[in-house]
């Protein structure tokens, strides 16, 4: 059975076709042909390029810091020159710290001494659950499988509250405490 349609619905889904088409070409052309060649360009007047506010906030911007970031380095409008690499080292650490051992990784890595007390909770243990005394790796028998006090909700949901809107940039949230954040 042959659907009668106006003749402006068909011309208008060619159009879009044919402009969906181009953009994918054009977008194809630029990362084989036109994207290295102008990257080389840009590498090649970047070799006088000297450290600026600029150079330093769009690296900075790369990086997507949180909150946390303005509460350790403040303005960066106000940060002296010879204080960058320091923010830049900052800003990475941010973003290698979301978990436990990435900012212990990155401060090896630029040869930052940390104290353990500071980047890792020691723990023989490789999971956070707590040992147990007896030999059996099994739970006693009729104990029940989660505490009273994880039926009643009291870990890191309870101490986090409900998830809050509007989400970070990046998807994270701002992981304070219900009291941290009332105070």
């Amino acid at each position: 059975m042959h659907v009668c349609r106006p003749l402006s619905l068909d011309l208008d889904e060619s159009l879009e076709d044919a402009a969906r088409a181009k953009q994918q070409l054009d977008a194809e052309r630029w990362r084989a042909e036109l994207r290295p060649r102008a990257v080389r360009e840009f590498a090649a007047r970047a070799t006088t390029l000297p450290w600026s506010g600029a150079l330093l906030k769009a690296a900075i911007e790369e990086l997507y810091p949180d909150a946390l970031f303005i509460e350790v380095v403040g303005d960066l409008d106000r940060v002296p020159r010879r204080r960058w690499p320091q923010i830049l080292a900052i800003a990475v650490a941010l973003r290698h710290s979301w978990r436990r051992d990435g900012l212990a990784r990155l401060a090896s890595q630029l040869r930052l001494p940390l104290t353990p007390s500071s980047h890792v909770e020691s723990s023989r243990h490789s999971r956070p659950s707590r040992p147990r005394f007896s030999g059996s790796p099994r739970p006693r028998q009729g104990a029940p499988l989660r505490s009273a006090r994880a039926r009643r909700g009291c870990g890191l949901d309870r101490a986090l509250g409900p998830a809050r809107n509007p989400q970070l940039r990046d998807g994270r949230a701002d992981l304070r405490t219900v009291s941290e954040r009332r105070a």
